[in-house]
């Protein structure tokens, strides 16, 4: 663990630095493993009498439990934030990265033979699919400037890297990218019965791109893709940040919308890793009350929906997902209270899924 003493002199310049002239907002109080202090992000209150920063010796992270700022970060992108990061020594530096790194191994448990930490630190370059090979293959185009970006956009979306266009099979290529924006997964939305007795949605892992998109036959190439299947279709998981709290969505538009999170594609795909940090937003029908009712009992996070509408006048009749709510949200100009308020673990909120 970091010296408490280091990490409170680390804290006092950035203090300093970003408060200059406002004593009170430079003073950090000590309790336990836990600095205190005005946040350096949103300064807290206008008098700075209100500290709601918090800087955790053991997991190294900071957090800010104000409701118009909630930050939480890693300490190194916390002191990179603030260029402090470079004032640690080596040692110093190797130390901090190993304890972050070891929270991260701690709140993280394996799928099977499968390490999730895999897609984020390991070497996949010969198996994830680059974008623009994918583009060629299929000849797919980017969206914008086509008859669908209307489409993408109204449904809340930028018509960014995440989507290509299939003009002749008028289908919508929703992506699963890693940083590097090469593909691990995928998602195609029929928006025409070219493809009669086809779902809506068709997802695909990524050994079944290569082989039923991209037509791959050599065997040792695909056993080495299904290595990556357990999370290609968890829209998200190449980009996340796993030292954070992660929302998990049914469908990867939802995902999109919302900061940190991941998509399963459905109510019932299991998210191949367990956390500390999981909730759950689950769609508001029967299937999502259903689920969210079931996670309630087993103590997880769960978005309680049916607070949420009832708080806000909102109809509890019908189905409602994120995207639906920021439609009626915008055309109706409705203000909310903060999403963060409504993730619950409490089993007497069960009543609020029965009710609804």
């Amino acid at each position: 663990m970091m010296d408490i003493n280091r990490v409170q002199s680390l804290v006092q310049d950035i203090l300093a630095s970003e408060f200059p002239n406002d004593a009170r907002r430079q003073k950090v109080y000590v309790s336990g493993n836990r600095l205190n202090f005005s946040c350096p992000y949103c300064g807290d209150s206008k008098s700075g009498h209100k500290k709601r920063g918090n800087f955790y010796l053991d997991t190294l992270s900071f957090k800010c439990y104000n409701g118009g700022c909630s930050i939480f970060k890693d300490g190194i992108t916390f002191l990179k934030d603030f260029r402090k990061f470079d004032n640690l020594n080596s040692g110093e530096k190797t130390d901090i990265l190993f304890q972050i790194r070891e929270n991260k191994e701690k709140r993280v448990t394996r799928y099977g033979d499968f390490d999730v930490f895999e897609v984020l630190d390991g070497d996949f370059s010969d198996i994830v699919i680059p974008r623009s090979f994918l583009m060629k293959k299929l000849s797919l185009v980017s969206v914008i400037g086509t008859e669908i970006e209307g489409y993408i956009r109204s449904r809340n979306q930028v018509p960014d890297d995440r989507f290509l266009w299939d003009a002749y099979g008028k289908r919508i290529f929703i992506l699963n990218l890693t940083k590097d924006k090469n593909i691990l997964g995928l998602q195609t939305r029929n928006m025409e019965s070219r493809y009669p007795g086809s779902s809506k949605y068709l997802t695909y892992k990524l050994s079944g791109i290569w082989t039923k998109m991209l037509k791959a036959t050599d065997s040792e190439f695909i056993e080495k893709t299904y290595r990556l299947d357990p999370i290609s279709s968890i829209f998200g998981i190449g980009t996340v940040n796993l030292s954070l709290p992660v929302t998990v969505f049914e469908g990867p538009l939802d995902s999109f919308l919302y900061p940190n999170s991941i998509a399963t594609c459905s109510v019932e795909n299991k998210v191949p890793f367990e956390m500390d940090g999981l909730r759950f937003w689950d769609d508001w029908d029967d299937a999502g009350r259903s689920k969210s009712t079931e996670r309630l009992m087993n103590g997880e996070f769960v978005f309680n929906w049916g607070k949420f509408l009832a708080d806000h006048s909102i109809s509890t009749n019908g189905k409602w997902d994120l995207n639906d709510l920021v439609n009626y949200l915008r055309s109706t100009g409705t203000k909310i209270k903060r999403f963060e308020g409504y993730f619950t673990n409490d089993k007497l909120d069960i009543r609020w899924f029965i009710e609804g």
